[in-house]
């Protein structure tokens, strides 16, 4: 008679603890690497895989690497190249229609697109020493020469860590 009670009270025990989810967290990496000048259609794409990770449920992670440091360069009127370039209106209808977003609150440069993909939870990482390396930075973990303040700058290691820890991986 003892024995089911206390098979009953361990029961109790283990159905009252916290659940524990054994589901893997979902991480994708876009991985920036052209810049604006040589083909605008990457960085343009990158940003709207961002946004659908971020409606898919991904912890989103962007990296800007190799020559797409330089699109965010601050130019000689403290604007990188992106900041004001307009979204094409064509675009930003079929991006209101696809995630449901009223063309009034849809960014109308990439520069708003940029902060309002940060806003909606994206983080954004920099090649720390290719912003050294391209002449943009005077030594690792400057950013006085970038635009956008959103940007971590991240060493080769932590852009290895960034890559090896994501569950799914794309590359502009």
């Amino acid at each position: 008679m003892r024995r089911p009670i206390i098979l009953l009270v361990i029961s109790i025990m283990l159905l009252s603890l916290p659940q524990v989810s054994w589901a893997q967290e979902k991480i994708m990496l876009i991985h920036v690497k052209t810049d604006l000048g040589k083909d605008d259609a990457q960085i343009c794409v990158a940003y709207n895989m961002v946004w659908a990770a971020l409606e898919a449920g991904y912890e989103t992670n962007v990296l800007i690497d190799a020559s797409a440091v330089n699109t965010y360069k601050k130019g000689w009127r403290g604007k990188d190249k992106l900041e004001g370039y307009k979204m094409p209106e064509n675009l930003r209808k079929e991006l209101s229609r696809q995630f449901g977003v009223s063309l009034n609150n849809m960014p109308a440069t990439y520069g708003e697109y940029l902060k309002f993909l940060h806003k909606k939870g994206a983080r954004f990482y920099i090649n720390g020493a290719m912003l050294v390396v391209s002449g943009i930075s005077k030594a690792y973990g400057d950013m006085s020469n970038i635009s956008a303040n959103i940007f971590i700058p991240v060493t080769i290691s932590e852009m290895a860590n960034l890559i090896s820890r994501s569950d799914r991986y794309a590359a502009y």
